[in-house]
């Protein structure tokens, strides 16, 4: 018997693969077999898949492309049924190569070992047409396979065209001596990352979802019930209701189901916050893509933007030429994802352009793809609020989809989230409740400053009593209305402090940057200074932006010449001043 890895195959799995798998699984004890492995990790998180790659320990590594149609053909263009969009041979050629190329740099030792590929049909005739620039030791269709009537004549032929193609190209020898089972367990320990399927790691998965459960409000948990019925939903909420917890998971739960998956944000904080946490997960989910759009879109698209760019050029320029690139129906096959998962959907939204080209990447596109689009569409639209109405009205009139409200803060105190929607005139009608108990005055607190040197001292003050109560450097971010250049933080105004921007990866340090950088994070102490109201166009939704950020306490620092403003706003909540 063979070494499968996985032991067993998904009965969801297509026929054609479990009864090649069922094949293998009878080859000889020396053999190993690895179903279901996505590359995209190894290749700019293009889809990259790869059925089962064999290795024959004295012949070299076989990676194979299983179609399970009972007919495929060609007409020199394109491919029959439809479904097929890419020349199975071209996929399984890219696969060996990106596969090849990875493995030499992860283990060179094995550098020297052959790695081809092969297609098998195993319930459709196929003749190969000259033109196809394709050998006969590249395909097994449905008369060989067939034929085969035991796995030890299955094996013998799968070596048998191993040979053939090596034979035929001058860069691939056999090898000079099998591969030993030492060798053998290190080249698969290099696969185990992009393997799909992980049975070992069911447990620490049962583990995880156990926890999941308790930390889940009663209002969260239906999602996932609303998502085993249903391929498009639009999930609303207030910042602070935990739609990104819910986001994250189900992102997760549909990538464990073997679907290519993309779990993206438009706030490149929050995306590498995203990848962060997903690379923590175990196990790790070759075919799930995570990050800010325009990281992953440029990436797979292979376009790198300029430096120094405004953002006509992110959110006009750069849709149009991503698109573009799509009119290749060789790169837009694989580019597709199987489903999409938007965090802050609403800042993507309000961007139309930046819309149109995201589903150009969904197999199905607006109306018939697999989405879930997560946001607060009535409270942190800092975009076109228009243009943001005008896409929800397209994605109900053309999508249809399933719609949830999560109303409870499971993230501030009730003092806190009460302020920020008093500051920002917001209806009081944003959560239905609070879920976190406890929080007082001192979870609050605002000061006014004529003069940088005095915001400086008061601020200092502040940082003071928090380190004296516990709090580390880490525990503490500083946003600013201002961009970093102006704000106060950011012109080293505060003396005895260490600071780093949010862009940096730097221990015991308090971080600042601004109120739009850090959307969709959270830390326990926010403070919010460089608060000048009379500047023009101020945008009052900014409080409920920054404040609902805090986990713990909030501090504000505001100009003097504000104070009647603010506290006009505190008492009300009303809309005096724009």
């Amino acid at each position: 018997m063979a070494r499968m890895m996985p032991s067993y195959i998904d009965e969801k799995s297509p026929p054609g693969e479990r009864d090649v798998f069922n094949m293998l699984s009878g080859g000889p004890e020396d053999w190993a077999v690895m179903h279901s492995l996505d590359l995209a990790p190894w290749n700019r998180d293009l889809r990259t898949e790869i059925d089962f790659v064999v290795i024959v320990p004295d012949t070299g590594i076989l990676c194979i492309e299983v179609k399970s149609h009972r007919e495929i053909g060609f007409d020199g263009s394109n491919w029959t049924p439809a479904d097929i969009r890419r020349s199975p041979f071209k996929q399984a050629s890219d696969a060996r190569y990106t596969f090849y190329r990875k493995l030499k740099e992860l283990a060179p030792r094995f550098r020297h070992v052959p790695v081809v590929h092969l297609c098998i049909f195993p319930n459709a005739f196929f003749v190969l047409q000259p033109n196809m620039s394709v050998a006969e030791s590249e395909l097994m269709d449905s008369r060989t396979f067939g034929n085969c009537s035991s796995s030890s004549a299955f094996c013998y032929e799968l070596k048998r065209r191993m040979r053939a193609s090596i034979n035929a190209d001058g860069n691939l020898f056999l090898p000079g001596s099998p591969l030993s089972t030492h060798a053998l367990d290190d080249l698969i320990k290099c696969c185990i990352p992009i393997q799909k399927r992980r049975p070992d790691c069911r447990e620490s998965i049962r583990y995880r979802e156990q926890e999941l459960e308790a930390l889940l409000s009663i209002q969260q948990k239906p999602v996932f019930r609303l998502a085993e019925y249903n391929e498009r939903i639009i999930v609303s909420g207030g910042a602070g209701t935990g739609k990104s917890l819910v986001a994250f998971e189900l992102a997760r739960r549909y990538a464990e189901s073997g679907e290519r998956v993309a779990l993206l944000c438009f706030n490149s904080l929050f995306g590498s916050w995203l990848n962060r946490k997903m690379d923590a997960v175990q196990p790790q989910l070759p075919n799930l893509v995570v990050g800010r759009i325009f990281r992953v879109l440029t990436k797979m698209a292979g376009i790198i933007p300029p430096e120094n760019l405004d953002s006509d050029y992110w959110e006009k320029v750069l849709p149009l030429l991503l698109e573009e690139r799509l009119t290749d129906p060789d790169m837009k096959a694989m580019v597709a994802f199987d489903r999409l998962v938007v965090d802050e959907a609403q800042d993507i939204l309000s961007r139309p352009l930046l819309m149109n080209c995201l589903f150009t990447f969904l197999t199905g596109g607006i109306r018939d793809g697999k989405h879930v689009l997560f946001g607060d569409f009535q409270n942190q639209v800092l975009a076109s609020r228009d243009m943001l109405d005008q896409s929800l009205n397209r994605l109900e009139r053309e999508a249809r989809p399933a719609r949830w409200h999560l109303s409870e803060n499971c993230r501030n105190y009730r003092i806190v989230a009460r302020t920020s929607i008093g500051l920002s005139g917001l209806d009081d009608n944003v959560y239905s409740g609070f879920l976190r108990v406890g929080g007082s005055i001192g979870n609050f607190d605002i000061d006014f400053y004529s003069s940088d040197i005095e915001q400086a001292a008061i601020l200092s003050n502040w940082l003071k009593e928090f380190r004296k109560t516990g709090y580390k450097p880490e525990d503490i971010t500083i946003l600013s209305f201002f961009s970093d250049a102006k704000s106060l933080a950011g012109r080293g105004m505060v003396q005895g402090w260490q600071f780093a921007s949010l862009w940096q990866d730097a221990i015991n340090r308090i971080h600042y940057g601004s109120v739009h950088a850090f959307k969709g994070m959270e830390n326990k102490i926010i403070i919010l200074t460089d608060v000048f109201l009379t500047e023009k166009g101020f945008k009052r939704d900014l409080f409920y932006t920054g404040m609902t950020r805090s986990t713990e306490s909030i501090r504000i620092l505001c100009h003097e010449t504000s104070k009647d403003i603010l506290s006009g706003w505190m008492k009300t909540g009303g809309s005096g001043h724009e």
